[in-house]
């Protein structure tokens, strides 16, 4: 019986898998980038920095927020949004440590 395709992998793996692909697309760099450093954000201010409409901007928000890459809350009417740095963080030092198994963290 042939195995799903994910279950031919290690979890490790497809955790990575899975957190990478939120990031491979270029209006999610650019939320992050955008994100970065300036602590919470509303929503529409993300929006009003992309050149994207407002449904594919919210679609691309959730995408990160789904991944972990975003911290969310609502603040009266507005919902705010905040790069998880943490969680980029431990992506980035997973990433190399499953590339690099031997070295020191």
């Amino acid at each position: 019986m042939p195995l799903a395709k994910l279950d031919a992998f290690d979890a490790t793996s497809v955790q990575l898998a899975a957190f990478a692909k939120a990031l491979a697309h270029p209006a999610r760099i650019c939320i992050l980038r955008f994100l970065a450093g300036r602590g919470e954000v509303p929503c529409m201010e993300i929006v009003a920095a992309l050149p994207l409409s407002q449904p594919a901007c919210s679609r691309h928000v959730n995408d990160l927020r789904k991944a972990g890459l975003l911290k969310s809350r609502v603040s009266g009417s507005n919902v705010l949004f905040e790069l998880d740095e943490s969680a980029l963080n431990q992506f980035c030092q997973s990433m190399n440590h499953a590339l690099h198994p031997g070295s020191q963290p």
